[in-house]
């Protein structure tokens, strides 16, 4: 009996962990690790990079690293599950989202595109709201992440630009997706 009772005890514990971990990291996109970058942060008083560049000069330079980082990552992609409008948002680099605010902090001009697809499954009017949602996550996800909604642009593809054939179960997991680019 005790060892029931046990049992039991640490499969609730685990439960609980689990369902605060679907919440906050799946629902609430809330769930990017705040000690890494405390780690990187620079100490007060402390000038980050080359002690003889100007903070102008620092800047420019970061923005420019962060520049180079986006165009070499090309297009990020997040997958969906079949009829979803929610997904694991730790698909995306953290860096990615990092370097991603430096440059649209810097650049007023600069957008991100967020475009939701669906596979070519169900009723057209259907994967019309559900790929307009898909966006719509990964817009609020990037805003929860500190990026300036007013750099954010959405739109909603449905089926009109598959990234695989819709007549396979792997081709129409990979057509369920958002695409996040810059608009450099």
């Amino acid at each position: 009996m005790r060892n029931t009772l046990i049992v039991l005890f640490i499969l609730l514990i685990l439960w609980i962990a689990g369902s605060s971990y679907w919440y906050v990291c799946r629902i609430r996109c809330d769930c990017q690790s705040k000690s890494a970058h405390a780690a990187e942060a620079v100490a007060p008083g402390e000038i980050p990079g080359n002690i003889t560049d100007s903070p102008d000069q620092q800047l420019q330079a970061m923005v420019e690293e962060a520049k180079t980082y986006l165009t070499g990552s090309g297009t990020q992609s997040v997958f969906f599950e079949f009829s979803s409008a929610v997904a694991e948002t730790n698909t995306i680099p953290q860096e990615y989202i990092e370097k991603l605010k430096i440059y649209l902090e810097n650049r007023p001009e600069a957008k991100v595109s967020v475009t939701g697809h669906t596979d070519s499954s169900g009723p057209r009017s259907v994967n019309v709201e559900l790929s307009r949602k898909r966006a719509e996550f990964i817009r609020d996800c990037l805003i929860k992440s500190g990026i300036n909604p007013s750099h954010i642009q959405t739109e909603s593809k449905v089926d009109s630009e598959p990234a695989a054939s819709n007549d396979t179960v792997t081709g129409r997991a990979k057509n369920r997706r958002t695409e996040i680019k810059i608009l450099i």
